[in-house]
């Protein structure tokens, strides 16, 4: 009986060693497109997450905007309406009975009612409605102004016009949300609010206070609900939220939303 040669030895050793090299690079075919679907399936599942995020975080702010135009309503129409009534019947009485402590009644009144109105206003602002997101943000600035001891400057630059209804009603309570805060917390002797339009719209506000870290406020965990909504709203709006870090002395917020054209 005959051997194999040596030649067919060898031959067999290289189909081995060909078939070994072939099953290797399989295997590692096989790893790394498992690796790739696993990765693909992961990256769905936190676009997914992230998108039912946002539609939740959506869904919340209409919640909210749902139950502040409820309230405001509810201030004007019903509450802000009954002051009026008594008002007139007061107005009556004293009349009748030329009591002077009636009066001093009517100014009480009169300054209920128009905390009423300014309550309203803040919660559910009727020249957003009318007149656009520019009038509502100076009426807002002027409102502000007088009744607080800040002074509050608006700047127009540019036409804003085509924004939608929800998204000039995000723009305003994020401006509402700035403004809010420097008179809080800020310290400050000024603000100044400014709406340009260009490629895209831009709002800055700008004050002359004691200022903050945005970075160790959100490592610190101590992110206040108030900045929590602008951060949130702005994501929801596609728009760019930038802090000013260089500023030496105040805060400068600068929200960037590009424009369709």
């Amino acid at each position: 009986m005959v051997g194999p040669s040596e030649y067919q030895i060898a031959l067999l050793i290289a189909i081995g060693t060909v078939g070994m090299l072939l099953l290797a690079i399989a295997i590692i075919l096989f790893m790394v497109m498992y690796q790739k679907r696993m990765i693909q399936e992961q990256l769905k599942r936190q676009q997914l997450e992230a998108d039912l995020q946002q539609k939740m975080m959506q869904a919340e702010l209409e919640s909210q905007e749902n139950e502040r135009r409820r309230l405001a309503a509810d201030l004007h129409d019903s509450i802000g309406g009954m002051l009026a009534a008594i008002r007139v019947g007061i107005s009556t009485i004293g009349k009748q009975t030329g009591d002077p402590t009636i009066e001093q009644t009517k100014q009480m009144l009169d300054d209920t009612i128009s905390s009423v109105r300014r309550i309203s206003r803040d919660l559910m602002p009727a020249t957003l409605e009318r007149f656009g997101l520019v009038q509502a943000i100076h009426e807002m600035c002027e409102r502000f102004s007088s009744t607080t001891k800040l002074p509050i400057h608006f700047h127009e630059h540019g036409n804003i016009n085509g924004l939608e209804k929800n998204k000039e009603l995000m723009l305003f309570r994020i401006t509402q949300e700035l403004i809010n805060n420097t008179i809080k917390h800020a310290q400050a002797s000024r603000l100044d609010i400014h709406i340009e339009a260009a490629d895209a719209l831009t709002i800055v506000a700008e004050d002359d206070g004691i200022g903050f870290n945005v970075t160790e406020q959100q490592n610190s965990g101590r992110k206040g609900l108030g900045l929590f909504s602008i951060q949130n709203r702005s994501s929801l709006l596609g728009a760019t939220l930038e802090f000013d870090k260089e500023r030496k002395k105040g805060t400068r917020v600068t929200l960037t939303l590009p424009l369709k054209t």
